[in-house]
């Protein structure tokens, strides 16, 4: 691990660092590095790197060791990638990035030719989400596996205290009191008809009898079921790889769509058949509101108004023939200036 921590120093590998001062990218490096250590990598055992710069390194620079952590990803993920992997030690190292590439096609990661992005020679951002999406996968089957035991075994303990307490109460020497008192506790009147019932008021409480046996049975048949349930799941996880291997897989390998050129004339007619609609809208409007005013205008014709504040009253009629009479006059001043 030391020699490995040597490599990945500050400054090692400085071609493939394509945003090395984007934070957000150390940021995601230490997120991978941080998933890594609590799903206990063996491979980052006795490596103490802290730096972001030296943790993106590692995890972002093609090498040996960066391809050893993606192969224990893929048998965390797939545990039957590990005999796949087994058997392939000593062929080319290209065999096996291309079964993780294979892999990572399978879960919808990648592309099924991403060869690039296993090598680590892929953006830094898309590589850190690979690996970020297949820990993620890695901690929900962790998750899935440990959750079932904790169930059994919490309520394995309950059914045990349960059981302990029932026992405890049926064997104690009050309840053998309370069934068997010394004196008669019910009233005088009442006493015959209590000792003609004999020993069957007497008997035990026949809930109290079965209760153990009932916990017991309840125990054991959500043992069973859960236990079915786990098994279920597991076969539906082998039918969903094989019949995806066998059926799906091929379909599901098309090519990308071809795009038409004329894509960015179709997109510039649209933008100009918005631009007019909204125009007509406008216009509209603006039609509205004139045959608005012009009602208005017609209302108010012979309606008489105090202009400016002066004394004189007149309609606006009167005054809009005034404005047409002073600017006839001004219009002429200027005509006769410029002769």
């Amino acid at each position: 691990m030391a020699e490995a921590a040597a490599a990945f120093a500050p400054g090692f590998g400085g071609d493939y660092c394509e945003d090395e001062g984007d934070s957000r990218v150390f940021k995601a490096a230490l997120e991978v590095f941080r998933k890594l250590k609590d799903l206990k990598c063996p491979l980052l055992e006795g490596l103490y790197i802290t730096e972001p710069n030296t943790i993106h390194e590692l995890l972002c620079t093609p090498s040996k060791y960066r391809l050893e952590i993606l192969e224990w990803m893929c048998t965390r993920v797939c545990p039957s990638m590990q005999d796949k992997f087994s058997s392939l030690n000593g062929a080319p190292v290209e065999a096996k990035i291309q079964e993780m590439v294979k892999l990572g096609h399978e879960l919808m990661l990648c592309a099924p030719d991403d060869q690039d992005l296993v090598k680590g020679c892929a953006s830094p951002r898309k590589q850190l989400q690979f690996m970020g999406q297949m820990l993620d996968a890695v901690q929900s089957l962790a998750v899935g596996c440990s959750s079932y035991p904790s169930v059994k075994e919490d309520f394995e303990d309950d059914a045990e205290k349960n059981e302990g307490l029932l026992e405890e109460f049926l064997s104690s020497v009050q309840l053998e009191m309370l069934l068997n008192p010394e004196s008669d506790p019910w009233p005088v009147d009442m006493q015959p008809v209590l000792k003609n019932q004999g020993d069957d008021w007497q008997g035990a409480d026949p809930v109290a009898q079965s209760e153990t046996e009932k916990v017991a049975e309840l125990a054991r048949q959500l043992q069973e079921g859960a236990a079915k349930l786990w098994a279920l799941r597991a076969e539906l996880v082998l039918a969903f790889i094989q019949v995806y291997d066998n059926e799906l897989g091929e379909c599901c390998q098309h090519p990308d769509p071809n795009l038409h050129p004329c894509g960015p004339i179709v997109q510039a007619v649209y933008q100009t058949l918005t631009s007019c609609s909204q125009l007509l809208k406008a216009v509209e409007e603006v039609t509205g509101t004139s045959a608005e005013a012009m009602d208005a205008v017609k209302r108010q014709e012979k309606e008489p108004i105090c202009w400016d504040g002066s004394s004189s009253v007149m309609s606006l009629a009167t005054k809009l023939e005034e404005l047409t009479r002073k600017y006839q006059v001004f219009n002429d001043s200027l005509n006769e200036g410029k002769g």
